[in-house]
């Protein structure tokens, strides 16, 4: 094995030598920290049964499950300015994170946005953010 080979080959020879997709064998590199026959002697154990269980196929429904969460999740939460437990102003949050960005992308703003946090700080207001406790999302049928 020559040292200039680069991820992408090692990468390469174990897809072919073990039929799999890129970021499995991407993962198993990774997992050999770059030892390209260690990857390959780890997914031959796994083949055969006599290594650790790797479920690959499920990695990226996890991920897909855990970001459709997280998105439900704000889109069921509110942020509220409040001062002595009154309300003075309540948004969705995605509305709050959209105003709060539109702000913050214009500087004549940002110094203002700045010194009025500061005033809101020293007067006792307190920004508070509260999410739903159930939310709509179905993490067995994977709809919204």
């Amino acid at each position: 094995m020559s040292e200039s080979w680069t991820e992408l080959d090692k990468i390469d020879v174990i897809r072919e030598r073990m039929g799999i997709g890129y970021e499995e064998a991407r993962t198993a590199l990774n997992l050999a920290q770059g030892d390209l026959l260690k990857a390959l002697d780890d997914l031959e154990r796994v083949r055969n049964g006599l290594g650790p269980d790797w479920h690959f196929e499920e990695c990226g429904k996890g991920i897909l499950d855990s970001l459709k969460s997280t998105v439900s999740r704000i889109n069921h939460s509110t942020i509220s300015l409040k001062r002595h437990d009154n309300t003075i102003i309540s948004l969705s949050a995605p509305l709050g994170l959209a105003l709060a960005y539109t702000i913050w992308r214009k500087p004549s703003l940002r110094l203002l946005t700045l010194v009025g946090a500061v005033g809101a700080a020293l007067n006792h207001f307190e920004l508070e953010v509260a999410s739903k406790a159930e939310y709509p999302y179905d993490g067995e049928a994977g709809e919204f």
